[in-house]
């Protein structure tokens, strides 16, 4: 009996250890489902609602508490619809289902929150039978990062996509560029100077294939007379990121060398590696134009050196035979004459003048067409140009029976800074052409102040009551070798060059010219010149004498080669009196200078044995004061410039006008 108690005592025992363990396993297990970070629930089959929850549960899905939780049911806690359309509460009933009859399910499920707001769950449903009850274990996950990473990965995806596509074609686009560009392309490795790129015209004028140059380096195709041009170069990329232009050669696939030009960047691959990004264009044919324009370009200032020599010589070789015409006619006694020699002597005269114009015309002409003609500037007075115009056309102003008046208006400021000769040119030649043009009435000279681009400026007027102009001659006043018509030069003559060398000379000093004028009404010809006014001492026009002044005190050495010019300079010379000694070239002058005291000196420029201006040199070493004349028949402004700057006190030009040396002589001597 006692052994039977003992069993049964036992069995209680184990029976309570059991019970004890069970017990300690169940409060795990609740403890667990409790903490889980997952919504844990159990969901009874034959109700379908809720028969336990843990805290994630409820807090997921917004509910108050544990019991109101327990009241609900799976399509409660979902949207009327999922996703795919149906209905939740349909679909949540086929899922636990299917967890009993096929085993654990996990799909993923759009749950709401009492408050509407919904949010995708993972859910997994496991079916569990504890004693007659049959379970459905429902565990949920909120994975709305998971879902919204998902969609970003997404949206990444694509868009890679589209950039990897659009990559894709604008490489397309740019292979095709690249490869229908005129100039060499091509991208280095900096390191090894290997092409990583090259497109098809630089293959094309290199003579490579492009698989060859991409097994090849620029090195390859340098010369290496280019090397260290090459390092500094590298230099320049290294230290501002780009270089060149650059102007060297390659060497072509046959052997031979040509021209080319580079210019590039420093750029970086994906992989950071640097890069050198290269246009490259084959010269050849630009180098070949500008050997071409070169030679073409010495030519042509040979040939206009050749066309300055030979006006200068020209100008030399007429003047000097003229200066023998002009001098005799000028020497000529008219009181001796009768009626008709004397118009044959005054139709003479004319005419050599006329001539000497045209040449004076052609020579300026040239210059100015050749860019070579250089303005002066210096103080003048305009009025002092006015009187040496009035002196040069009285002789033909008095023969025609016209008035030449000139006017200058009140308070004017007279003194200008420019180039007093092209001054008195382009003066001299409007009234010229307004007497030449007038048969009756007057030419009248209007000096004023006036105003130029909002600066002070000298302005003129020449009016004249001539023959007018029509507007189709007006339009080709300024062309060169025109007159108003092929009759005008028959009747008044002239080169036809005057009036574009005006219009020229304004052009360079900045101004400007106006012509109004009307057939059969005269002619008013404007012209502002913007030069500056200066308080300096103004230098006069060049003065001229109507007779020869008295030196009979005065000794004058002439250096003439010409025996012809020799007689003439003497013929003028001998009404002033002066003691005058005449040697062949300037040698002689400088020893009759050394061995004898004299006045005035006039020396020619072009003599044998000595020129006039190495004579003129020689002379100035000894005698720094004697005033020396240079006579040349070289008559262009910049020669008188020159022989000014020279030493030369004054210049007078073949053929020698004999008022002008008079007055010359007077101005020096008297």
């Amino acid at each position: 009996m006692s052994g039977r108690n003992e069993t049964l005592h036992a069995e209680i025992n184990r029976l309570k250890t059991e019970l004890a363990s069970q017990q300690a396993e169940n409060i795990m297990y609740k403890e667990l489902f409790n903490v889980s970070g997952d919504a844990l629930s159990v969901i009874d089959l034959i109700t379908g609602k809720f028969i336990r929850c843990n805290q994630a549960a409820i807090t997921l899905h917004g509910v108050e508490s544990a019991d109101k939780f327990l009241t609900l049911s799976p399509s409660d806690i979902s949207p009327a619809y999922q996703p795919c359309g149906k209905a939740s509460e349909e679909m949540a009933v086929e899922y636990i289902k299917k967890a009993h009859s096929e085993g654990p399910q996990l799909f993923q499920w759009v749950h709401s929150r009492l408050d509407g707001s919904t949010f995708p769950c993972l859910v997994s449903l496991s079916a569990l039978t504890i004693g007659n009850q049959n379970l459905v274990l429902a565990i949920g996950r909120d994975i709305t990062e998971l879902v919204e990473a998902k969609s970003q990965l997404y949206s990444a995806n694509e868009a890679m996509e589209r950039a990897s596509a659009a990559y894709l074609e604008e490489n397309e686009k740019f292979e095709k560029l690249v490869n229908l560009a005129p100039v060499g392309i091509a991208i280095n490795r900096l390191s090894d100077g290997k092409f990583d790129y090259v497109n098809k015209e630089l293959s094309r004028f290199t003579g490579y294939t492009l698989d060859e140059l991409n097994n090849m380096d620029y090195w390859q195709l340098t010369p290496k007379k280019y090397e260290q041009e090459e390092q500094a170069q590298l230099k320049s990329l290294s230290t501002s990121g780009r270089y060149g232009p650059y102007d060297k050669e390659y060497i072509h696939k046959e052997g031979h060398t040509y021209p080319v030009q580079l210019i590039g960047v420093k750029i970086a691959s994906a992989m950071g590696e640097e890069l050198i990004c290269s246009i490259i264009q084959d010269i050849s044919k630009q180098k070949l134009i500008e050997q071409q324009l070169e030679a073409a370009k010495q030519k042509a200032e040979e040939a206009n050196k050749m066309k300055s020599e030979f006006l200068a010589n020209m100008s030399h070789e007429i003047r000097t035979p003229m200066n023998a015409v002009l001098g005799g006619l000028q020497m000529i006694n008219t009181d001796a004459l009768d009626a008709k020699s004397k118009l044959m002597l005054i139709n003479a005269s004319s005419s050599a003048k006329s001539l000497l114009t045209i040449i004076n015309d052609i020579l300026d002409y040239s210059k100015i067409e050749g860019k070579k003609l250089k303005l002066e500037k210096a103080p003048f007075s305009i009025s002092e140009v006015i009187k040496s115009v009035k002196f040069d056309v009285d002789g033909i102003v008095s023969n025609k029976g016209i008035q030449l008046i000139s006017h200058i208006e009140a308070d004017f400021y007279d003194s200008w800074l420019g180039d007093i000769v092209r001054v008195k040119q382009i003066l001299l030649n409007l009234v010229s052409n307004a007497v030449k043009f007038t048969a009756k009435g007057s030419v009248t000279v209007n000096i004023y102040e006036t105003q130029h681009n909002a600066k002070k400026a000298l302005g003129f007027d020449v009016i004249d009551t001539g023959v007018g102009m029509s507007e189709e001659a007006k339009s080709r006043l300024f062309e060169r070798f025109t007159q108003a018509d092929n009759s005008t030069t028959r009747k008044f003559g002239g080169s036809g060059l005057g009036m574009s060398i005006t219009q020229n000379l304004i052009e360079m000093m900045g101004g400007s010219i106006d012509v109004k004028s009307e057939t059969g009404c005269g002619t008013a010809i404007s012209v502002t010149l913007p030069l500056e006014q200066t308080d300096k001492a103004t230098c006069k026009a060049e003065y001229k004498a109507l007779v020869a002044p008295h030196l009979t005190d005065k000794k004058i050495l002439i250096a003439e080669d010409n025996e012809i010019n020799q007689v003439v300079i003497e013929a003028l010379l001998e009404s002033t009196e002066a003691t005058l000694k005449i040697v062949e070239n300037g040698k002689l002058a400088v020893a009759a200078a050394e061995t004898d005291e004299f006045d005035l000196i006039l020396l020619d420029i072009q003599m044998p044995e000595m020129d006039g201006v190495e004579a003129m040199k020689r002379i100035r070493q000894f005698s720094s004061y004697t005033p020396i004349i240079a006579l040349t028949a070289n008559a262009m402004v910049e020669d008188v410039s020159s022989y000014l700057s020279q030493g030369f006190t004054a210049h007078v030009a073949k053929p020698v006008d004999k008022n002008h040396l008079y007055g010359l002589l007077a101005s020096l001597l008297s």
